[in-house]
């Protein structure tokens, strides 16, 4: 008897370790099912940038030359140049730190050279492997940013990107904090997509033009709300300009939205949808790439008070970030 009970629970522990082991494998994969889908929808991975113009930021801040370099190695390796571009901020601020290692010798850390800081210690080095004669003059100098940076493309190429900017990055500067940091400020130099026009039309757009564009999509309060006049034109001029190339529904207008804001002034707007896509506070797909847009829109249609899930302007105080408007995107003017 005794034999016997102990001979069940063996098969019953090993029927439960079983068990535990598939319950574990399963957890497991739909760990990574949810982390992928958690990806897609919040943009864990770096979209790619060779599509994006820079922005307002990386305007004023890189220097034209380092700009025209960081394109040029972008489109010729197959990266985004946002990243090289975040690289060589983070690097030496694109060369123009006081610091050891950046026009000659080393850094203080005894092993990085230039711009982009190419290890040159080594035998061979990362530079020896990976340094190109970007301006064609016979020589593969760290120092000199034609070279430097389309090295730091190659490099960048060989160690995964564009598919895993995450692995690309890390394999640049073994640290998470690294690769944390090139990805933010990247974000911060990649402006609207290319193509894009970057200005709104003039203050001229009328409510028929509104309510006769089936691009966008108005509830009947809002469209009741839009004939009852009243709105500032600049709204009305860039609704118009939305219109002319993304669908989008918009979710509060004025009526339908709660008072002591500038929506009840008629010079505010928010939009859930883009082009088919919800809103989720992603920083890729069609709601990311008119943030993106409309924070590029010069002269006197320019939001004052522009609000997502990220800022999509840091120099401008009034574009931020707020985390109740990662659902939708506010667009609205001051007085």
């Amino acid at each position: 008897m005794a034999a016997a009970t102990i001979a069940i629970g063996v098969a019953r522990s090993r029927r439960g370790r079983k068990l535990i082991i598939a319950l574990l494998v399963f957890g497991c994969v739909w760990l990574i099912v949810l982390v992928g889908v958690l990806g897609a929808l919040f943009g864990l991975q770096a979209p790619q940038g060779s599509g994006y113009e820079p922005s307002r930021t990386a305007l004023a801040d890189i220097p034209h030359a380092y700009l025209e370099l960081y394109q040029q190695a972008g489109a010729r390796y197959g990266v985004d140049p946002w990243i090289l571009a975040a690289i060589g901020h983070i690097e030496t601020n694109h060369g123009r730190l006081a610091a050891p290692g950046v026009r000659s010798g080393v850094n203080a850390f005894g092993c990085c050279a230039g711009p982009m800081q190419f290890s040159i210690v080594g035998s061979p080095s990362t530079w020896d492997a990976y340094g190109v004669d970007g301006n064609n003059d016979g020589r593969k100098s760290p120092y000199d940013p034609q070279d430097a940076i389309p090295a730091a493309a190659r490099y960048l190429k060989a160690s995964g990107a564009p598919a895993d900017y995450h692995r690309a990055i890390f394999a640049y500067n073994h640290a998470e904090w690294y690769v944390a940091d090139v990805l933010a400020q990247a974000e911060i130099y990649r402006g609207a997509a290319a193509g894009s026009t970057n200005t709104s039309p003039a203050e001229r757009a009328t409510v028929r033009e509104l309510l006769d564009n089936r691009r966008l999509i108005f509830t009947v309060g809002q469209r009741a709300d839009l004939r009852a006049g009243g709105f500032d034109a600049r709204l009305l001029s860039t609704l118009a300009w939305i219109g002319e190339r993304r669908s989008i529904v918009v979710t509060s207008l004025r009526a339908d939205h709660s008072p002591g804001t500038n929506h009840e002034a008629g010079r505010a707007f928010d939009i859930g949808a883009v082009d088919g896509e919800v809103c989720r506070g992603g920083r890729r797909g069609a709601c990311a790439d008119l943030v993106r847009e409309l924070a590029a829109v010069t002269g006197p249609t320019r939001s004052t008070e522009l609000i997502y899930c990220w800022d999509p302007d840091p120099a401008d105080p009034g574009m931020f970030a707020r985390g109740d408007h990662c659902d939708h995107i506010h667009w609205g003017m001051d007085a």
